[in-house]
């Protein structure tokens, strides 16, 4: 099983993107509401997507608003150097250790060479660790900071939502400045 990754414009791809990110929302978190439509927030973003043979099986927004401003100041971070990570989805079938692996590898390289430091991520807890132990496989810290429920807005009121940070800088980096 070989995997594309790639930042997509492409309107055919962000339109498969756009159905699978509302069939795993639906079904999954259980958000009969949710319209996975594309967003005004997904044509200020960069969209990456998973594609195996031209068809899409998974994708994330890297999203340059950051929507958790109080939160970028309490934790000591730069906004104009931290991204949000939203959006996330892969077909249920394609999922594997392996190939939820390379999509974070990929996305946290993509989120450097865009030149972000941090990435923002709000998730279940249960998520949140799940990407912490990925991440610290990669190398990457990844920090699960705290409850923020005062951000689950709208068709996600009713999810819990942690607030995580990955730091994009390289393991050398990492080891220099501790």
């Amino acid at each position: 099983m070989s995997l594309e990754f790639k930042v997509s414009c492409d309107a055919e791809t962000l339109e498969q993107y756009y159905r699978l990110r509302e069939h795993c929302f639906r079904s999954e978190l259980g958000l009969s509401g949710f319209d996975g439509s594309e967003e005004e927030q997904d044509r200020r973003s960069r969209i990456m997507v998973a594609l195996q043979d031209g068809r899409c099986v998974g994708g994330v927004r890297i999203s340059p608003r950051i929507s958790l401003a109080s939160q970028v100041q309490q934790l000591g971070l730069d906004k104009d150097s931290c991204c949000m990570w939203e959006r996330f989805a892969i077909d249920p079938v394609m999922r594997t250790l392996d190939v939820f692996r390379d999509f974070s590898s990929y996305l946290i390289n993509t989120s450097r060479d865009i030149g972000y430091e941090h990435a923002m991520v709000l998730s279940s807890l249960a998520n949140a660790r799940f990407y912490r132990r990925c991440h610290s496989a990669l190398g990457v810290r990844f920090h699960i900071h705290r409850h923020v429920p005062h951000c689950a807005q709208g068709v996600f009121s009713g999810l819990e939502h942690y607030l995580s940070v990955a730091h994009l800088e390289p393991r050398e980096a990492q080891r220099i400045a501790v």
